[in-house]
């Protein structure tokens, strides 16, 4: 495989995945066998299906819980016979980007998705994580560990605290940030998964499709969202724990992580892992 820089990557995987919904369109929308096949693991065995569509390249935005827009993370619609539209999420890779939000829009998404108060001092732990604080630079140097100078130098120009240098700072936040990811396990599920900032719940997720057309992987996987969220809070207690690497810049989770990356909150999923907690 050619050498790809990280735009190009990024593009490549954007058009790719677009092609993949397109082929599993087609498929739905042509071949009987993966018709039937497809309606009797979403639990609408005698349903059939009137049409479909797909977001794709010509994906619009849709209103935000922020007042903005925001991509919806429905990539397919399927119409049925019995008047429901299922909304589909399709990955056709294993792991990846599955929300990607700065922290004061990804507390704000949060607390009106959920009806909730995120507490002040979780607030302040996620912005020192995540590069949103404005005195992060003086913590490093304070609290630091300078004898690692690569850790120490990557805190410094992310201007954001790795879980080391958060519990020598403040050993309260360090406790509070991760029992906020391990007791919200279902809601962020739900929100990289299913909703992201969308306020229309009718375009939100309901099932995530790992599905891959292109020949890169022979996975066929359908699991209702639902069910990812119940089985990532049951098991949240074991799965949600700080990174080891560059002295913790993630937070693992039940369903993948969570790490800084160009000053966000981005998430990954992990399809090893769903296949792991829906046992």
């Amino acid at each position: 495989m050619e050498h790809r820089d990280r735009a190009t990557g990024w593009q490549h995987a954007k058009l790719s995945g677009h092609k993949n919904e397109d082929l599993v369109k087609g498929l739905l929308d042509s071949d009987r066998e993966f018709q039937q096949h497809f309606l009797k693991r979403i639990d609408r065995p005698s349903a059939t299906i009137n049409e479909t569509s797909i977001g794709g390249l010509h994906e619009t935005n849709v209103p935000s819980v922020n007042g903005r827009k925001t991509k919806s993370k429905t990539d397919l619609k399927v119409y049925l016979n019995t008047n429901e539209i299922v909304n589909v999420s399709i990955k056709k890779s294993l792991g990846g980007q599955v929300y990607f939000v700065r922290a004061g829009l990804f507390i704000d998404t949060f607390e009106k998705q959920f009806d909730v108060k995120i507490p002040s001092d979780v607030q302040r732990a996620i912005n020192l994580f995540w590069a949103a604080a404005d005195d992060a630079v003086d913590i490093i140097k304070e609290f630091g560990d300078r004898s690692n100078s690569k850790n120490f130098d990557l805190q410094m120009s992310h201007k954001s605290l790795n879980a080391t240098t958060l519990k020598a700072y403040d050993e309260h936040l360090y406790k509070v940030l991760l029992d906020w990811f391990t007791d919200n396990a279902y809601e962020l599920a739900k929100l990289s998964f299913s909703m992201g900032a969308v306020c229309d719940r009718r375009e939100w997720s309901d099932f995530v499709w790992y599905i891959n057309l292109l020949g890169e992987n022979d996975t066929d996987d359908i699991f209702y969202i639902e069910d990812v969220c119940n089985a990532a809070q049951n098991v949240a207690h074991e799965e949600t724990y700080y990174g080891t690497s560059y002295g913790g810049t993630t937070i693992q989770l039940p369903f993948g992580f969570v790490q800084w990356h160009q000053g966000q909150l981005q998430f990954h999923h992990n399809y090893d892992k769903l296949i792991n907690i829906l046992k």
